[in-house]
């Protein structure tokens, strides 16, 4: 049960980070194909998130805290696990308060731009946002893969 776990933590892991990495490729892929190309681009970001990235990142929780269980709850004292956690906890805090609805606007403003209605100014400023919010929270994404790797002994 354990190496089951595992396996599916780590594939959570895999699947989770890789589409959050693909995600400016796709949107710089879209931006070259003009307007029409770059709604396209962050609708396909948008849908990718909800049905692949956002359970992956669920999973690795509930997968990470079965691995926890299975093998010994005092892992739970470990600062590199603790800090993990909190970072954790941070990044998916940004991720639906800031982040989700900045995107949000994003893509809003790129398919109102490409309907022929929006304004190429308002999308530069959310696309900006956007951005550094989504590289905040993917920076915070591996930090928590180099503790889980590197396991250091902090203060236990």
């Amino acid at each position: 049960m354990r190496t089951l776990l595992l396996v599916l933590h780590v594939l959570g892991a895999v699947i989770a980070l890789g589409f959050s990495l693909s995600y400016r490729l796709w949107v710089r892929r879209g931006e070259a194909d003009g307007v029409h190309g770059r709604a396209f681009a962050l609708r396909t970001v948008s849908w990718i998130d909800r049905r692949i990235t956002t359970p992956a990142f669920i999973a690795q929780l509930v997968t990470g805290l079965l691995l926890v269980a299975t093998i010994d709850w005092e892992l739970l004292r470990q600062a590199w696990l603790e800090i993990s956690l909190g970072i954790y906890v941070l990044l998916t805090a940004l991720a639906v308060t800031v982040y989700a609805p900045s995107f949000r606007r994003q893509r809003e403003i790129a398919e109102a731009i490409a309907d022929g209605t929006g304004d190429e100014a308002d999308y530069a400023a959310a696309a900006s946002k956007a951005t550094s919010w989504g590289i905040g929270v993917t920076t915070l994404t591996l930090v928590i893969v180099v503790l889980m790797v590197w396991k250091p002994a902090l203060w236990n």
